[in-house]
Protein backbone atom coordinates (compact mmCIF):
# COMPACT_ATOMS: atom_id res chain seq x y z
CA UNK A 1 0.00 0.00 0.00
CA UNK A 2 1.43 3.42 -0.99
CA UNK A 3 2.18 6.20 1.42
CA UNK A 4 -0.72 8.59 1.82
CA UNK A 5 0.48 12.17 1.65
CA UNK A 6 -0.27 14.33 4.66
CA UNK A 7 -2.18 17.45 3.80
CA UNK A 8 -0.99 20.52 5.67
CA UNK A 9 -3.90 22.65 6.94
CA UNK A 10 -3.45 26.08 5.39
CA UNK A 11 -4.57 27.69 8.64
CA UNK A 12 -1.53 26.20 10.42
CA UNK A 13 0.99 27.59 7.92
CA UNK A 14 3.08 30.66 8.67
CA UNK A 15 4.47 31.95 5.38
CA UNK A 16 7.95 33.44 5.54
CA UNK A 17 7.64 37.22 5.03
CA UNK A 18 10.73 37.45 2.78
CA UNK A 19 9.57 35.00 0.10
CA UNK A 20 6.46 36.80 -1.12
CA UNK A 21 8.01 37.74 -4.49
CA UNK A 22 9.15 34.24 -5.48
CA UNK A 23 7.01 32.87 -8.31
CA UNK A 24 8.73 29.49 -8.17
CA UNK A 25 7.80 28.72 -4.59
CA UNK A 26 7.13 30.01 -1.10
CA UNK A 27 8.88 29.41 2.20
CA UNK A 28 6.72 28.63 5.20
CA UNK A 29 6.91 27.43 8.79
CA UNK A 30 4.82 24.51 9.97
CA UNK A 31 5.17 22.82 13.34
CA UNK A 32 8.45 24.64 13.95
CA UNK A 33 10.02 23.27 10.75
CA UNK A 34 10.92 25.15 7.57
CA UNK A 35 9.39 24.07 4.24
CA UNK A 36 9.14 25.38 0.70
CA UNK A 37 6.08 24.97 -1.46
CA UNK A 38 7.02 24.60 -5.15
CA UNK A 39 4.69 26.08 -7.76
CA UNK A 40 3.03 23.47 -9.97
CA UNK A 41 4.73 24.59 -13.20
CA UNK A 42 8.20 24.06 -11.68
CA UNK A 43 7.66 20.66 -10.05
CA UNK A 44 9.15 18.57 -12.90
CA UNK A 45 12.32 20.70 -12.98
CA UNK A 46 12.81 20.43 -9.19
CA UNK A 47 12.26 16.67 -9.19
CA UNK A 48 14.90 16.29 -11.90
CA UNK A 49 17.40 18.15 -9.72
CA UNK A 50 16.93 15.50 -7.05
CA UNK A 51 16.75 12.52 -9.41
CA UNK A 52 20.00 13.55 -11.12
CA UNK A 53 21.78 13.79 -7.76
CA UNK A 54 22.52 17.49 -8.20
CA UNK A 55 20.98 18.65 -4.92
CA UNK A 56 22.70 15.88 -2.96
CA UNK A 57 26.03 16.86 -4.52
CA UNK A 58 25.57 20.56 -3.71
CA UNK A 59 24.64 19.90 -0.10
CA UNK A 60 27.48 17.41 0.37
CA UNK A 61 29.90 20.11 -0.80
CA UNK A 62 28.43 22.58 1.69
CA UNK A 63 27.18 24.91 -1.05
CA UNK A 64 23.43 24.62 -0.47
CA UNK A 65 21.20 24.28 2.56
CA UNK A 66 20.14 20.70 3.26
CA UNK A 67 16.92 20.02 1.34
CA UNK A 68 14.71 16.98 0.85
CA UNK A 69 11.45 16.11 -0.91
CA UNK A 70 8.53 15.33 1.38
CA UNK A 71 5.20 13.58 0.83
CA UNK A 72 3.37 16.55 2.30
CA UNK A 73 0.72 18.45 0.34
CA UNK A 74 -0.15 22.14 0.56
CA UNK A 75 -3.02 23.77 -1.26
CA UNK A 76 -1.81 25.80 -4.26
CA UNK A 77 1.55 24.03 -4.58
CA UNK A 78 2.61 20.94 -6.49
CA UNK A 79 5.49 19.85 -4.23
CA UNK A 80 6.70 20.49 -0.69
CA UNK A 81 10.39 20.51 0.22
CA UNK A 82 11.86 20.50 3.73
CA UNK A 83 14.94 22.60 4.50
CA UNK A 84 17.50 22.25 7.24
CA UNK A 85 17.23 24.99 9.82
CA UNK A 86 19.89 27.66 10.27
CA UNK A 87 19.62 28.78 13.92
CA UNK A 88 19.91 32.54 13.32
CA UNK A 89 19.32 34.81 10.35
CA UNK A 90 21.92 37.53 9.82
CA UNK A 91 22.32 40.12 7.10
CA UNK A 92 25.35 41.18 5.08
CA UNK A 93 25.58 44.62 6.70
CA UNK A 94 26.08 42.82 10.04
CA UNK A 95 29.02 40.70 8.81
CA UNK A 96 32.68 41.53 9.17
CA UNK A 97 34.68 41.82 5.95
CA UNK A 98 35.94 38.23 6.16
CA UNK A 99 32.42 36.84 6.54
CA UNK A 100 31.20 38.90 3.60
CA UNK A 101 34.08 37.66 1.46
CA UNK A 102 33.45 34.02 2.41
CA UNK A 103 29.77 34.43 1.50
CA UNK A 104 30.78 35.91 -1.87
CA UNK A 105 33.17 33.07 -2.62
CA UNK A 106 30.49 30.54 -1.69
CA UNK A 107 28.08 32.13 -4.18
CA UNK A 108 30.67 32.04 -6.98
CA UNK A 109 31.57 28.42 -6.18
CA UNK A 110 27.89 27.50 -6.31
CA UNK A 111 27.47 29.22 -9.68
CA UNK A 112 30.53 27.41 -11.08
CA UNK A 113 29.16 24.07 -9.90
CA UNK A 114 25.71 24.79 -11.34
CA UNK A 115 27.15 25.73 -14.74
CA UNK A 116 28.57 22.22 -15.06
CA UNK A 117 24.97 20.96 -15.05
CA UNK A 118 23.54 23.60 -17.40
CA UNK A 119 22.11 25.57 -14.47
CA UNK A 120 22.60 29.03 -13.00
CA UNK A 121 21.60 31.30 -10.13
CA UNK A 122 19.03 33.87 -11.13
CA UNK A 123 19.65 35.74 -7.88
CA UNK A 124 23.05 36.57 -6.34
CA UNK A 125 21.84 38.80 -3.52
CA UNK A 126 23.80 38.30 -0.27
CA UNK A 127 20.51 37.98 1.62
CA UNK A 128 20.42 34.48 0.11
CA UNK A 129 23.38 33.42 2.24
CA UNK A 130 23.07 32.66 5.94
CA UNK A 131 25.75 31.66 8.42
CA UNK A 132 25.33 28.44 10.35
CA UNK A 133 27.80 29.38 13.05
CA UNK A 134 30.93 30.40 11.10
CA UNK A 135 29.92 28.45 7.96
CA UNK A 136 28.14 30.25 5.09
CA UNK A 137 25.39 28.37 3.26
CA UNK A 138 23.23 29.38 0.28
CA UNK A 139 19.55 29.09 1.21
CA UNK A 140 17.54 30.35 -1.77
CA UNK A 141 16.72 27.02 -3.42
CA UNK A 142 14.32 28.64 -5.90
CA UNK A 143 17.13 30.74 -7.36
CA UNK A 144 18.47 27.63 -9.17
CA UNK A 145 17.17 27.75 -12.75
CA UNK A 146 18.12 26.37 -16.19
CA UNK A 147 20.85 28.40 -17.86
CA UNK A 148 19.39 28.21 -21.34
CA UNK A 149 21.26 30.15 -24.02
CA UNK A 150 22.40 32.98 -21.75
CA UNK A 151 25.95 34.07 -22.42
CA UNK A 152 26.43 35.95 -19.18
CA UNK A 153 25.58 35.21 -15.57
CA UNK A 154 22.18 36.83 -15.37
CA UNK A 155 22.70 37.77 -11.71
CA UNK A 156 26.15 39.29 -12.19
CA UNK A 157 25.04 42.92 -12.14
CA UNK A 158 23.31 42.29 -8.83
CA UNK A 159 26.46 40.54 -7.59
CA UNK A 160 28.48 43.66 -8.44
CA UNK A 161 26.04 46.03 -6.73
CA UNK A 162 25.61 44.03 -3.54
CA UNK A 163 28.88 42.10 -3.21
CA UNK A 164 31.93 43.18 -5.24
CA UNK A 165 31.57 46.94 -4.83
CA UNK A 166 30.79 46.76 -1.08
CA UNK A 167 33.82 44.52 -0.56
CA UNK A 168 36.08 46.92 -2.44
CA UNK A 169 34.77 49.87 -0.44
CA UNK A 170 35.41 47.99 2.79
CA UNK A 171 38.93 47.12 1.65
CA UNK A 172 39.60 50.81 1.07
CA UNK A 173 38.50 51.82 4.55
CA UNK A 174 34.87 52.68 3.85
CA UNK A 175 33.24 49.94 5.94
CA UNK A 176 30.61 52.21 7.52
CA UNK A 177 29.58 53.70 4.17
CA UNK A 178 29.37 50.26 2.55
CA UNK A 179 27.17 48.93 5.37
CA UNK A 180 24.69 51.74 5.02
CA UNK A 181 24.51 51.52 1.22
CA UNK A 182 23.94 47.76 1.42
CA UNK A 183 20.55 48.53 2.95
CA UNK A 184 19.52 50.48 -0.16
CA UNK A 185 17.13 48.56 -2.47
CA UNK A 186 19.50 48.83 -5.46
CA UNK A 187 22.76 48.29 -3.61
CA UNK A 188 25.83 50.31 -4.61
CA UNK A 189 25.63 51.72 -8.13
CA UNK A 190 28.72 52.28 -10.27
CA UNK A 191 28.68 56.13 -10.06
CA UNK A 192 28.37 55.94 -6.28
CA UNK A 193 31.22 53.46 -6.14
CA UNK A 194 33.45 55.59 -8.36
CA UNK A 195 32.79 58.66 -6.20
CA UNK A 196 33.54 56.81 -2.94
CA UNK A 197 36.39 54.58 -3.99
CA UNK A 198 39.47 56.54 -3.04
CA UNK A 199 41.99 54.40 -4.93
CA UNK A 200 40.04 54.18 -8.16
CA UNK A 201 40.24 50.40 -8.17
CA UNK A 202 37.03 50.16 -10.16
CA UNK A 203 39.16 50.50 -13.29
CA UNK A 204 40.72 47.11 -12.51
CA UNK A 205 37.44 45.43 -11.64
CA UNK A 206 37.10 42.52 -14.00
CA UNK A 207 33.37 42.56 -13.30
CA UNK A 208 33.01 45.89 -15.06
CA UNK A 209 34.65 44.38 -18.13
CA UNK A 210 32.39 41.33 -18.04
CA UNK A 211 29.31 43.54 -17.80
CA UNK A 212 30.50 45.78 -20.60
CA UNK A 213 31.23 42.83 -22.86
CA UNK A 214 27.83 41.33 -22.11
CA UNK A 215 26.11 44.57 -23.07
CA UNK A 216 28.07 44.69 -26.30
CA UNK A 217 27.58 41.01 -27.12
CA UNK A 218 27.00 40.44 -30.82
CA UNK A 219 28.64 43.72 -31.81
CA UNK A 220 32.19 44.60 -32.74
CA UNK A 221 34.91 45.56 -30.27
CA UNK A 222 34.84 49.10 -31.66
CA UNK A 223 31.17 49.38 -30.71
CA UNK A 224 31.92 48.12 -27.24
CA UNK A 225 34.65 50.71 -26.74
CA UNK A 226 32.09 53.51 -26.78
CA UNK A 227 30.45 52.12 -23.62
CA UNK A 228 33.42 51.33 -21.40
CA UNK A 229 36.31 53.18 -19.73
CA UNK A 230 39.50 53.32 -21.76
CA UNK A 231 41.43 51.47 -19.05
CA UNK A 232 39.25 48.41 -19.58
CA UNK A 233 39.37 48.30 -23.40
CA UNK A 234 42.39 45.95 -23.72
CA UNK A 235 40.76 43.49 -21.35
CA UNK A 236 37.44 43.66 -23.21
CA UNK A 237 39.18 43.11 -26.54
CA UNK A 238 40.95 40.03 -25.22
CA UNK A 239 37.70 38.71 -23.81
CA UNK A 240 35.92 39.36 -27.12
CA UNK A 241 38.56 37.35 -28.97
CA UNK A 242 38.18 34.63 -26.37
CA UNK A 243 34.44 34.52 -27.04
CA UNK A 244 34.96 34.07 -30.77
CA UNK A 245 37.44 31.20 -30.49
CA UNK A 246 36.21 28.96 -27.64
CA UNK A 247 33.11 26.72 -27.35
CA UNK A 248 30.32 28.61 -25.58
CA UNK A 249 29.99 26.41 -22.45
CA UNK A 250 33.71 26.65 -21.77
CA UNK A 251 33.67 30.42 -22.29
CA UNK A 252 30.91 30.98 -19.77
CA UNK A 253 32.46 28.79 -17.11
CA UNK A 254 35.98 30.18 -17.53
CA UNK A 255 34.76 33.78 -17.31
CA UNK A 256 32.88 33.03 -14.09
CA UNK A 257 35.96 31.30 -12.75
CA UNK A 258 37.87 34.53 -13.33
CA UNK A 259 35.63 36.23 -10.77
CA UNK A 260 36.89 33.97 -7.97
CA UNK A 261 40.57 35.02 -7.94
CA UNK A 262 39.44 38.62 -8.37
CA UNK A 263 37.36 38.27 -5.20
CA UNK A 264 40.05 36.35 -3.33
CA UNK A 265 42.52 39.15 -4.04
CA UNK A 266 40.40 41.73 -2.19
CA UNK A 267 41.95 42.04 1.26
CA UNK A 268 41.93 44.40 4.20
CA UNK A 269 45.08 46.13 5.42
CA UNK A 270 46.22 45.23 8.93
CA UNK A 271 44.20 47.20 11.48
CA UNK A 272 44.17 47.91 15.19
CA UNK A 273 41.50 49.58 17.32
CA UNK A 274 41.47 50.64 20.98
CA UNK A 275 39.60 47.42 21.84
CA UNK A 276 41.24 44.89 19.51
CA UNK A 277 44.15 44.41 21.91
CA UNK A 278 42.03 44.33 25.06
CA UNK A 279 42.80 40.64 25.59
CA UNK A 280 46.47 39.74 25.24
CA UNK A 281 46.41 36.12 26.45
CA UNK A 282 43.42 33.83 26.65
CA UNK A 283 43.12 31.57 29.68
CA UNK A 284 42.13 27.98 28.83
CA UNK A 285 38.46 27.06 28.41
CA UNK A 286 38.58 24.43 31.16
CA UNK A 287 38.78 25.38 34.87
CA UNK A 288 42.33 26.23 35.89
CA UNK A 289 44.37 28.33 38.30
CA UNK A 290 44.63 30.97 35.57
CA UNK A 291 40.91 31.71 35.91
CA UNK A 292 39.67 34.73 37.82
CA UNK A 293 36.50 34.76 39.88
CA UNK A 294 34.38 36.04 36.96
CA UNK A 295 35.57 33.15 34.77
CA UNK A 296 34.48 30.68 37.43
CA UNK A 297 31.11 32.38 37.88
CA UNK A 298 30.23 32.40 34.19
CA UNK A 299 31.37 28.79 33.85
CA UNK A 300 29.26 27.77 36.88
CA UNK A 301 26.10 29.48 35.62
CA UNK A 302 26.41 28.18 32.05
CA UNK A 303 27.18 24.65 33.27
CA UNK A 304 24.16 24.60 35.58
CA UNK A 305 21.63 26.16 33.18
CA UNK A 306 22.88 24.53 29.94
CA UNK A 307 21.17 27.11 27.69
CA UNK A 308 20.65 25.97 24.13
CA UNK A 309 21.49 29.42 22.78
CA UNK A 310 23.47 32.36 24.16
CA UNK A 311 23.81 35.96 23.00
CA UNK A 312 27.07 37.58 24.15
CA UNK A 313 26.63 41.36 23.94
CA UNK A 314 29.83 43.38 23.84
CA UNK A 315 31.81 40.21 23.18
CA UNK A 316 35.13 41.82 22.21
CA UNK A 317 37.37 38.97 20.96
CA UNK A 318 35.05 36.51 22.64
CA UNK A 319 36.60 34.51 25.47
CA UNK A 320 33.17 34.02 27.05
CA UNK A 321 31.70 33.42 23.59
CA UNK A 322 34.14 30.58 23.01
CA UNK A 323 33.58 29.21 26.52
CA UNK A 324 29.83 29.03 25.86
CA UNK A 325 30.42 27.26 22.53
CA UNK A 326 32.82 24.78 24.15
CA UNK A 327 30.11 24.04 26.72
CA UNK A 328 27.67 23.16 23.92
CA UNK A 329 25.57 26.28 23.31
CA UNK A 330 24.89 27.90 19.95
CA UNK A 331 26.29 31.38 20.39
CA UNK A 332 25.72 34.77 18.77
CA UNK A 333 28.33 37.43 19.58
CA UNK A 334 27.70 41.15 19.10
CA UNK A 335 30.31 43.90 19.15
CA UNK A 336 30.62 47.23 17.35
CA UNK A 337 34.37 46.75 16.88
CA UNK A 338 34.82 45.06 13.50
CA UNK A 339 38.44 44.07 14.16
CA UNK A 340 37.38 42.17 17.28
CA UNK A 341 34.57 40.45 15.39
CA UNK A 342 36.98 39.52 12.60
CA UNK A 343 39.34 37.94 15.13
CA UNK A 344 36.46 36.04 16.71
CA UNK A 345 35.22 34.83 13.31
CA UNK A 346 38.66 33.55 12.35
CA UNK A 347 38.95 31.61 15.60
CA UNK A 348 35.43 30.18 15.30
CA UNK A 349 36.24 28.97 11.77
CA UNK A 350 39.55 27.49 12.81
CA UNK A 351 38.08 25.63 15.79
CA UNK A 352 34.75 24.84 14.07
CA UNK A 353 32.73 26.26 16.95
CA UNK A 354 29.04 27.14 16.77
CA UNK A 355 29.57 30.90 16.92
CA UNK A 356 27.92 33.60 14.82
CA UNK A 357 29.90 36.86 15.29
CA UNK A 358 28.16 40.04 14.14
CA UNK A 359 29.15 43.70 13.88
CA UNK A 360 26.39 45.43 15.84
CA UNK A 361 26.06 48.18 18.43
CA UNK A 362 23.78 47.35 21.36
CA UNK A 363 22.66 51.00 21.39
CA UNK A 364 21.64 50.76 17.75
CA UNK A 365 20.68 47.16 16.87
CA UNK A 366 19.68 46.49 13.28
CA UNK A 367 16.13 47.75 12.72
CA UNK A 368 13.50 46.28 10.45
CA UNK A 369 13.27 47.46 6.85
CA UNK A 370 10.66 47.39 4.13
CA UNK A 371 6.89 47.38 4.35
CA UNK A 372 5.84 46.35 7.86
CA UNK A 373 9.54 45.62 8.61
CA UNK A 374 9.24 42.40 6.59
CA UNK A 375 11.98 42.84 4.01
CA UNK A 376 14.59 42.71 6.78
CA UNK A 377 13.55 41.70 10.28
CA UNK A 378 14.91 43.62 13.28
CA UNK A 379 17.71 42.11 15.32
CA UNK A 380 15.44 41.76 18.34
CA UNK A 381 13.23 39.40 16.31
CA UNK A 382 16.08 37.31 14.85
CA UNK A 383 18.69 37.04 17.57
CA UNK A 384 16.77 36.28 20.76
CA UNK A 385 18.48 33.58 22.83
CA UNK A 386 17.78 31.50 25.90
CA UNK A 387 20.42 33.43 27.83
CA UNK A 388 21.90 36.87 27.29
CA UNK A 389 25.42 37.47 28.62
CA UNK A 390 26.58 41.02 29.28
CA UNK A 391 30.00 41.18 30.94
CA UNK A 392 31.68 44.56 31.60
CA UNK A 393 29.03 46.32 29.51
CA UNK A 394 26.65 48.31 31.70
CA UNK A 395 29.12 50.93 32.97
CA UNK A 396 30.26 51.64 29.39
CA UNK A 397 26.64 52.20 28.34
CA UNK A 398 26.05 54.58 31.25
CA UNK A 399 29.26 56.60 31.28
CA UNK A 400 30.15 56.34 27.61
CA UNK A 401 26.75 56.27 25.88
CA UNK A 402 24.68 58.08 28.55
CA UNK A 403 21.97 55.44 28.83
CA UNK A 404 19.78 55.00 31.91
CA UNK A 405 19.20 51.73 33.74
CA UNK A 406 15.66 51.43 32.37
CA UNK A 407 16.92 51.66 28.79
CA UNK A 408 19.68 49.13 29.39
CA UNK A 409 17.48 46.58 31.18
CA UNK A 410 14.72 46.88 28.56
CA UNK A 411 17.25 46.39 25.74
CA UNK A 412 18.82 43.35 27.37
CA UNK A 413 15.42 41.83 28.13
CA UNK A 414 14.35 42.26 24.50
CA UNK A 415 17.01 39.73 23.42
CA UNK A 416 16.43 37.27 26.28
CA UNK A 417 14.01 34.36 26.06
CA UNK A 418 14.55 33.34 29.66
CA UNK A 419 17.79 34.38 31.40
CA UNK A 420 20.16 37.32 31.64
CA UNK A 421 23.62 37.16 33.23
CA UNK A 422 24.80 40.76 33.55
CA UNK A 423 27.84 42.18 35.31
CA UNK A 424 27.58 45.34 37.42
CA UNK A 425 30.60 47.58 38.14
CA UNK A 426 30.00 49.62 41.31
CA UNK A 427 31.15 53.16 42.01
CA UNK A 428 34.19 52.08 44.01
CA UNK A 429 35.70 50.12 41.10
CA UNK A 430 39.00 51.74 39.98
CA UNK A 431 37.84 51.81 36.34
CA UNK A 432 35.05 54.24 37.27
CA UNK A 433 37.12 56.74 39.22
CA UNK A 434 38.05 58.72 36.09
CA UNK A 435 34.45 59.21 34.97
CA UNK A 436 32.52 59.35 38.24
CA UNK A 437 30.70 62.55 39.22
CA UNK A 438 27.76 63.53 41.40
CA UNK A 439 25.41 63.63 38.46
CA UNK A 440 25.64 59.83 38.40
CA UNK A 441 24.40 59.49 41.97
CA UNK A 442 21.57 57.30 40.64
CA UNK A 443 24.14 54.73 39.48
CA UNK A 444 23.76 52.21 42.33
CA UNK A 445 23.35 48.47 42.67
CA UNK A 446 19.87 48.85 44.16
CA UNK A 447 18.64 51.06 41.32
CA UNK A 448 20.01 48.67 38.71
CA UNK A 449 18.33 45.72 40.39
CA UNK A 450 15.05 47.65 40.49
CA UNK A 451 15.28 48.32 36.75
CA UNK A 452 15.94 44.63 36.06
CA UNK A 453 12.97 43.65 38.23
CA UNK A 454 10.62 45.32 35.75
CA UNK A 455 11.50 42.64 33.18
CA UNK A 456 12.63 39.62 35.22
CA UNK A 457 10.76 37.90 38.05
CA UNK A 458 13.78 36.45 39.86
CA UNK A 459 17.27 37.91 40.42
CA UNK A 460 20.23 36.21 42.09
CA UNK A 461 23.65 37.69 42.88
CA UNK A 462 26.97 36.01 42.05
CA UNK A 463 30.54 37.11 42.69
CA UNK A 464 32.71 38.62 39.99
CA UNK A 465 36.16 40.15 40.33
CA UNK A 466 35.82 42.28 43.47
CA UNK A 467 34.13 44.72 43.83
CA UNK A 468 32.12 43.76 40.73
CA UNK A 469 29.17 41.35 40.79
CA UNK A 470 26.90 39.42 38.43
CA UNK A 471 23.11 39.40 38.44
CA UNK A 472 21.44 36.24 37.14
CA UNK A 473 17.92 37.22 36.10
CA UNK A 474 15.10 34.89 35.07
CA UNK A 475 11.83 35.79 33.35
Amino acid sequence: MGIIADRIPLAEVNFHPLSFGDRRGRLFWWREQLYRGISCQHVDFVKQLFENGIIESLTDKGLLVETEITNLKLEGYGLVLKHGRVPFASYCYEWCFEMFKDAALLTVDLEIELRRHGLTLQDAHPWNVLFDGPRPVYVDFSSIVPNGENREWRAYDEFCRFVIRPLRLMANGNERVARWLLRAPRGILQPEFDALNRNGSSQSDIGAAVSALSEAAGRSVSAAKKQIPSALRPLVKAMYEFFTSTPQNAKELDLIREVRPDLAAITLPSRQTPWSGYYTDYPPFTPSEAWKQKHNTVYQVLSELCPSSILDIGSNRGWYTNLAAVLGSKVVALDSDEVCISQLYSEAKRENRSILPLVMDFCSPSPGYGICNQESSPATARLTCDLVLASALVHHLVFGRHLKFDQISEGLAAFSKRWLLVEFVPEEDPDLQRTWSRRYSWYTQDNFRAALKRHFRDIKTYASDSPRMYFLCEK
